[in-house]
């Protein structure tokens, strides 16, 4: 299995830990609901739990990632009107604004999740000042706040986490760039962003010299290594260099012309200049056109590369 299908995989089964972790909490709501006759809210509650256990079960089988979290959201939704709106009916729907902060920071990105629970709970602090006495709302208003923050030191630090973990799986151990899978995910950004800003966009291509192939695997990596090195030294702020699968390297040059890439070339020769044997190092540069996608980009810069 991959680095990237296994991280895919890894938040996978988290997200549905977390979704059978609230289909368990609601659960016990809606037994106690039951108990005390409130069956419209026991039946709503239990209704949410299935739904949870329902989509818990579809990623299960499913395996991979949906491209768009929209049943997160309308699961979320609907329990953040159902709060909001239920709090004029009766006092027991309160308690359920407490679960809306935890389950939304466990389901999506933090930056998506702040901004949803900024925007909640600006409409909710009013309506609790206005519906509720003195004693409630401060009980109410204080175990929000208390769940809030929880919620909010757990995304920081499940956010640390994710990053850490991702330039883990996004980077190539050896030589310590960024692999194949980040290019193409980069690249379709900085195209967006070009054609965005009518800006120029150049590649640039590196091949490993044929006289590295013939090396065993320790000092082919070695090589690997200082090439890699040498490669980071010399890229600028907001270049970005990869390794792709075949070993070639590929450097992302937003707003950038061909002098550029001639700089780069240039010092990336003069670096290799004292290698024994002399090696050749092949170099081509591309300029992005409109009407490329990443992979005839990332095509047309390698069929240049090898024939050059």
């Amino acid at each position: 299995m991959e680095k990237t299908q296994f991280h895919t995989l890894i938040v996978l089964q988290v997200k549905i830990i977390y979704c059978l972790l609230a289909a368990l909490g609601l659960s016990v709501i809606a037994a106690l609901d039951l108990h005390e006759g409130q069956y419209g809210f026991a039946a709503v509650a239990a209704g949410f739990a299935l739904g949870l256990v329902l989509y818990a079960g579809y990623m299960l089988l499913r395996r991979r990632k949906r491209s768009s979290p929209y049943p997160e959201w309308i699961m979320v939704g609907l329990l953040s009107v159902f709060t909001l709106f239920g709090m004029h009916q009766s006092e027991q729907v309160a308690h359920w604004i407490y679960f809306v902060p935890v389950y939304t920071y466990f389901l999506f990105p933090f930056r998506a999740a702040s901004i949803f629970n900024v925007l909640y709970s600006i409409v909710l602090v009013p309506m609790v000042l206005t519906q509720f006495e003195q004693d409630s709302r401060l009980q109410m208003l204080f175990t929000y706040a208390a769940c809030y923050t929880f919620a909010l030191m757990y995304a920081l630090i499940n956010e640390r986490n994710n990053r850490q973990l991702a330039e883990i799986v996004n980077t190539d151990p050896v030589t310590q760039v960024f692999n194949e899978h980040q290019l193409y995910l980069d690249l379709h950004k900085e195209m967006t962003l070009a054609d965005r800003q009518r800006s120029s966009l150049m590649l640039v291509g590196v091949a490993t010299p044929d006289a590295w192939h013939s090396l065993n695997m320790d000092d082919y990596e070695q090589r690997l290594g200082y090439l890699g090195s040498r490669l980071r030294k010399h890229l600028r702020q907001y270049d970005a260099c990869y390794r792709l699968n075949s070993d070639d390297f590929v450097v992302v040059m937003p707003r950038s012309t061909a002098e550029h890439t001639q700089v780069l070339k240039t010092q990336l020769l003069e670096a290799l200049a004292g290698q024994t044997p002399p090696v050749i190092l092949p170099v081509h540069a591309e300029e992005y056109r409109a009407e490329d996608d990443p992979h005839s980009l990332i095509n047309r810069l390698m069929e240049g590369l090898h024939d050059h």
